[in-house]
């Protein structure tokens, strides 16, 4: 059978909102998971081409082209098509949102852009999860810090800017509208997202960082430190309504 490039008007009006995955025929692997309605599960391949479509092979920008693209042409120049398989139709675009970001988990290695959504909810341990819903760590009496709020998207975009190695500290220690702290009264930065300590930095230096911002350079805090505190609950204090700034600094 010929391999489809588009769903019939009657099969868009039965299978509604639905969960696709991408496959690369060479060795059977997902490289990418979306969601949409239509024909959305068919406008990757298109894309790629019309991106592709009259550039010789040798005159490919294959370090800057998106890797999903990348993926989908190398398939083509092999001579060979995208599979594409609907994981789950018939949903709610909210239920599509949900089953996306499932699989989006169990497919590490994705040329997805983003994780999927309200990946808070996303894979972890079982020791993770009682972290983050136990009743978190004692404040220290021996020092005093401030709390940054990462999100998701931040650590996304830090990750495509610096790589994974350097994403946490990027995105913490850059740019927060707010006043220099006095780095010797608030010697350590908590990196935290989803509530829960996810790195400690000892800072450097405090700097202006324009339009009334700041940021800081600084290096991963002492063992003793970290082993105090990463991957244990922030107290709930700084989990309460009208404690949504992503920059606090410690009630000790």
């Amino acid at each position: 059978m010929d391999t489809i490039k588009a769903f019939s008007q009657a099969t868009i009006n039965e299978i509604g909102y639905y969960v696709y995955r991408l496959i690369d025929p060479r060795d059977g692997n997902t490289f990418y998971v979306g969601k949409g309605k239509g024909n959305r599960v068919f406008q990757h391949v298109l894309g790629a081409i019309d991106y592709y479509d009259g550039v010789a092979p040798d005159q490919h920008d294959y370090d800057k082209d998106p890797n999903k693209l990348k993926t989908i042409q190398a398939i083509h120049e092999a001579g060979l098509e995208t599979i594409h398989v609907i994981q789950r139709w018939g949903l709610t675009e909210k239920e599509a949102f949900e089953v996306e970001s499932a699989l989006i988990d169990c497919y590490p290695g994705l040329t997805n852009l983003v994780s999927g959504h309200d990946s808070r909810r996303g894979v972890c341990n079982a020791e993770e999860l009682e972290n983050q819903f136990s009743s978190g760590y004692e404040e220290p009496t021996d020092f005093k810090y401030i709390i940054i709020k990462v999100k998701q998207w931040r650590l996304d975009q830090m990750r495509k800017e610096h790589g994974p190695q350097k994403a946490r500290y990027e995105a913490t220690r850059y740019r927060w509208k707010n006043k220099i702290p006095d780095t010797k009264k608030y010697p350590y930065v908590f990196s935290v997202s989803d509530g829960i300590v996810r790195e400690i930095y000892q800072v450097d230096e405090w700097y202006n960082a324009g339009e009334n911002r700041i940021a800081f350079n600084g290096h991963l805090a002492p063992t003793e430190i970290s082993d105090r505190f990463v991957g244990k609950k922030i107290p709930n204090i700084y989990m309460k309504k009208g404690m949504a700034s992503p920059f606090l600094k410690s009630k000790n």
